[in-house]
């Protein structure tokens, strides 16, 4: 059974390389070459402006803190996804569901699928321990991404068997593990790290089995509930009317787990955002533009998701161009709050005069509009292909950093003429 499972999945991945092999090994190297040698020419004569990397000093006791503090953020952020990808609630069976596979089998290849997922992250903690000259706890992290799947399914699927928690008490769990594990001793949190492990991959694994279809209505409850809304409710009110329906149902969607992507890039914003205290000579204006990319890229799984509901839209009829600014909205009210937290982070860290930060939040904002509406701009260009957008929007807000931040700030303009070509294409 297990053999024979794999062999549709490797089917069904080969499929999808047929059709994005074009994209991967061939737009994409070209583009980002381009960008690389573009680039390399616009540092060798602005590197004052843009920094250089220096040497990051942290202790051991303040890696593993931070590593304890990345691993509650990712279980809890990740909590309402992985549950709507573990239950088999009406938005996420599919046709696995109804074939005769053993619960272990299906528990094995789950595991599989979240170390695939949890890849980037490894690869992400691996470059961050080379740069902070930290190879001792390359080991250690390779054991946390083998294993820490078990912890986060165990987690999900006890938790929710026991009482299915809101958003609030998922917060308020979060802030008490963050308290806890900034002032307990390293040693108290290892051993618990240790002594939690088994039991919850043990309840993992048993409940994957037994629990996992008895509590699927819980689930679906807890993902539609609508408590909250109302703030988006008054955000939206600030969009052109002709728009607000649109953004509200697109920040609904977004709150209801409809793009459980949308949690894992929140995280990897804030992580950039928090690396701002650490940066060294490299300006601020890349940590906020790559936070910004990374948040307002959930427009393009969103737009890649709502495909077969896109229907609806023209039967209204809804003008193309209207759902074309929709999503550029959509993207800037994602990656908003990036540049003041930039801006805060960086303020805090390293205190300069009142004319000089209103300065940086001025281009820091600039740099934050700048990606979030390029990125928005592009999402009819990877309708069908999600990573031709990340391609094409990653080079297009690279290109608006280095100009922004490099030449001079009010270069932000030339991203109207971009937008307005962008709106043209999307119309065609």
């Amino acid at each position: 059974m297990f053999s024979l499972v794999m062999k549709a999945k490797l089917k069904a991945l080969s499929r999808i390389l047929a059709d994005e092999w074009l994209t991967y090994f061939l737009l994409g190297p070209v583009m980002v070459g381009a960008l690389l040698l573009l680039g390399r020419r616009i540092y060798s004569d602005f590197a004052a402006k843009m920094g250089r990397i220096e040497p990051i000093v942290l202790s051991d006791e303040t890696v593993v803190r931070l590593a304890f503090a990345l691993l509650l953020l990712k279980v809890f952020f990740n909590f309402l996804p992985m549950a709507r990808r573990l239950y088999p609630t009406e938005r996420s069976m599919s046709i696995d569901d109804l074939l005769p596979i053993p619960h272990r089998v299906r528990y094995l290849f789950f595991y599989l699928e979240q170390l695939l997922r949890d890849l980037p992250v490894l690869l992400f903690s691996v470059f961050f321990l080379m740069i902070l000259d930290k190879e001792t706890f390359l080991v250690p992290a390779a054991m946390i991404w083998l294993f820490f799947p078990a912890v986060e399914i165990g987690l999900t699927v006890s938790w929710i068997h026991l009482k299915a928690p809101s958003r609030a008490q998922l917060f308020a769990a979060l802030a008490v593990s963050l308290l806890l594990a900034g002032s307990l001793p390293v040693e108290e949190l290892g051993r618990a790290f240790l002594l939690i492990l088994p039991v919850l991959a043990g309840a993992g694994h048993l409940g994957y089995g037994r629990w996992r279809y008895r509590d699927a209505g819980r689930v679906e409850q807890r993902l539609i509930q609508s408590s909250g809304m109302e703030w988006f409710r008054r955000f939206c009110r600030a969009a052109p009317k002709s728009v607000q329906p649109l953004l509200w149902r697109d920040l609904v969607l977004t709150y209801r787990n409809f793009v459980p992507l949308f949690w894992r890039n929140l995280i990897l914003a804030l992580m950039l955002a928090a690396a701002t205290a650490v940066r060294g000579k490299i300006a601020p204006a890349f940590f906020c533009a790559a936070a910004a990319f990374i948040l307002a890229s959930t427009a393009s799984a969103l737009f890649s998701r709502q495909r077969p509901f896109r229907g609806v839209d023209y039967i209204l009829p809804l003008p193309l161009e209207r759902i074309w600014r929709a999503k550029v909205l959509y993207a800037i009210s994602l990656s908003l709050p990036i540049p003041w937290i930039v801006w805060g982070i960086e303020t805090a860290a390293r205190p300069v005069l009142p004319g000089e930060a209103l300065y940086l939040l001025f281009v820091l904002i600039l740099v934050g509009l700048a990606v979030a509406a390029l990125t928005g701009g592009t999402i009819c260009e990877g309708d069908q292909k999600p990573a031709l957008h990340y391609i094409i929007a990653g080079f297009l807000s690279s290109l608006a950093t280095l100009f922004i931040a490099g030449f001079h700030p009010l270069l932000f303009v030339l991203i109207f003429p971009v937008l307005n070509n962008l709106r043209g294409s999307a119309v065609t």
